[in-house]
């Protein structure tokens, strides 16, 4: 009898130390951290616009217009579907575009038609690519770069 009662103590020591169950709520007001600036980001110096030069001719315009010159569909019996864009590679001959940049999706037509494309800056080369639309047909690769053609680009096939 005496070993039951020490294993009930024992057993009521272990259960009050532990919480004796769920069900308490802290009413203790939560500790908050108070963070401070390392003295790093306070010795960075800070640029203003009026410290930045350039010169006169310089007119901070970030976009370019494209004129573009589509020519007329070559046949009335077949389709014609020409995708502009910016984003490309070309490896062993072979042209990888990226569709997500394209700036111009459209069909070719009876008649010539025009677009203005708004290009940044830092778009200086551009892809055409026109497709036939019939079986086996391979498209038609061409290449704009400001450079040599300015600011328009009469497509030709």
């Amino acid at each position: 009898m005496k070993t039951n009662i020490i294993t009930l103590i024992t057993l009521i020591i272990i259960i009050a130390g532990c919480g004796g169950g769920g069900g308490e709520v802290s009413t203790s007001p939560e500790k908050s951290v108070t963070l401070t600036p390392s003295t790093e980001d306070e010795t960075k110096e800070t640029t203003t616009t009026n410290e930045l030069n350039s010169t006169p001719e310089f007119n901070f315009i970030s976009n370019t217009k494209l004129d573009i010159k589509l020519p007329a569909s070559p046949s009335t019996n077949i389709t014609y579907f020409i995708n502009i864009c910016t984003a490309f590679s070309t490896e062993n001959n072979e042209v990888e575009i990226n569709y997500d940049s394209c700036k111009l999706r459209t069909s070719l037509t009876t008649e010539e038609q025009a677009f203005i494309l708004s290009i940044s800056a830092a778009e200086l080369m551009l892809v055409a690519q026109i497709w036939p639309i019939e079986d086996g047909a391979q498209p038609i690769t061409l290449y704009w770069n400001i450079n040599e053609y300015g600011n328009s680009w009469k497509i030709t096939i």
